[in-house]
């Protein structure tokens, strides 16, 4: 299966999950699709990279009767757009998450995860975004925020991310949604969903041994007595503006040492300071954390090109901070490997599909995060995708050559259709119906 055939495994185990989705339709209802289909109407927009609803039915549907949506997907017959988001409306996000598990345990079992391997494990990155913002549409799950007057109503996720220093993807994990809670007066918060995160999510990926990754925003005591709780590991950002009390002690007597590397043909040189049992906070029983600053600096002009600095489970030596470095500026790779090509790269994440009453923008924003998981997986262990994907060049051509021939043939499979495009000079490698 190494030259093909992944794309049918996670379908296969994809209409297994959305056959198992919470049917919101009464009990008499004539039920003309199942939800199965209904499910993987949603996903196929995204997997498709499809920016329209109408377009991507469109495509897909044939005048003979049969469509690509049958043969790709595995589902007889693509319900329409309305019913599509009228049923996903009532259905939480967490009725997803396997689909997550589906395509991490594939990537895994074939191998893909090596390449990001870092500190005896793998990164995980979280960060905050949002992915619908509106003065007018909103929900009961809508958080919202008033400036000059004005309420803006949004919905946020915390994003978590395997990531690495030297790969050049993200592999999406499951999100945790921004989102009041029941039982509490106050708006949800991006450290409180970070929290859940970590409570609800840590069991599943410890075999992993991760490293959890975190802005200046996770570095406060709570989140790292969770995250030290769940046996995990933790790099966050730390600034002194928001630990005083740790820069007066790490002032009293931080090691530091020095690491000179070649990046780009330009000679580099990382200062480090560094202190181990640093108290995060005032007080005799504060957590006591460890502490390390990091410059990068240009050998040549002496200029700084990056300066930071980090609290970290680790404990740090002469021998472990430049690695331990490399792991905590890594955190960055979940702003632009993953948020920014999910909001720029075609799938359209900040696009209102369909926000609804209940659930529908967290739905589709989580089958988005889907999409984004499968495609990557595709990249890492598919070598028919990824020879496809490479005769196009961009990501954009060739996901509209993907459409294009969707919507002028009939297709056998999802493995025709990349042999098609890895090798276009052969037509006959695409059987037509």
């Amino acid at each position: 299966m190494k030259n093909g055939g992944i794309f049918e495994v996670l379908m296969k185990k994809a209409r297994e999950v959305m056959g198992k989705l919470p049917d919101g339709r009464k009990k008499n209802n004539a039920l003309r699709y199942e939800m199965e289909a209904v499910g993987m109407g949603g996903l196929s927009i995204f997997m498709l990279q499809d920016p329209s609803f109408l377009s991507h039915q469109e495509r897909l549907k044939k005048a003979t009767g049969e469509d690509n949506f049958a043969s790709l997907f595995g589902v007889s017959k693509l319900p329409e757009a309305n019913q599509i988001r009228n049923l996903l409306d009532k259905v939480a996000p967490v009725y997803f998450n396997e689909l997550f598990d589906n395509g991490l345990a594939l990537l895994e079992s074939r191998g893909g995860l090596k390449e990001f391997s870092c500190l005896g494990g793998v990164l995980i990155a979280l960060d905050g975004t949002e992915y619908h913002s509106s003065g007018q549409i909103h929900c009961e799950h809508c958080n919202s925020r008033t400036h000059h007057e004005k309420v803006t109503y949004y919905h946020s996720m915390v994003a978590a991310a395997i990531v690495s220093p030297d790969a050049k993807e993200a592999v999406a994990l499951i999100p945790e949604m921004i989102t009041p809670q029941d039982g509490h007066s106050k708006q949800d918060c991006e450290n409180a969903a970070a929290k859940r995160w970590i409570l609800n999510y840590a069991d599943r990926y410890r075999h992993l041994h991760p490293t959890v990754l975190g802005d200046d925003l996770f570095s406060r005591e709570p989140l790292c007595q969770a995250v030290l709780e769940q046996k995990l590991d933790f790099i966050f950002v730390c600034k002194p503006d928001s630990h005083k009390t740790l820069y007066e002690y790490v002032g009293t007597g931080y090691e530091t040492h020095r690491v000179e590397e070649i990046v780009r043909k330009q000679k580099r040189y990382y200062q480090y300071q560094f202190m181990n049992q640093v108290p995060i906070k005032d007080g005799k029983n504060a957590l006591l954390v460890n502490w390390f600053d990091v410059k990068e600096i240009d050998a040549k002009t002496g200029k700084v090109l990056y300066h930071n600095s980090f609290i970290t489970s680790h404990t740090i030596t002469t021998s472990t901070i430049h690695a331990l470095a490399k792991a905590g500026r890594a955190r960055w790779r979940i702003e632009n490997e993953h948020n920014n090509t999910l909001k720029t790269k075609g799938y359209h994440f900040e696009h209102n599909y369909g926000h609804g009453k209940q659930h529908l923008a967290s739905v589709f924003a989580t089958l988005a995060l889907v999409a984004f998981l499968y495609h990557t997986v595709f990249d890492k262990i598919d070598d028919l995708y990824q020879k496809a994907k490479l005769s196009e060049r961009t990501r954009e051509n060739f996901f509209n050559m993907v459409k294009a021939i969707a919507s002028r043939m009939l297709v056998k499979s999802w493995d025709d259709l990349m042999r098609f495009l890895a090798y276009p000079p052969d037509k006959s490698l695409l059987p037509l119906i």
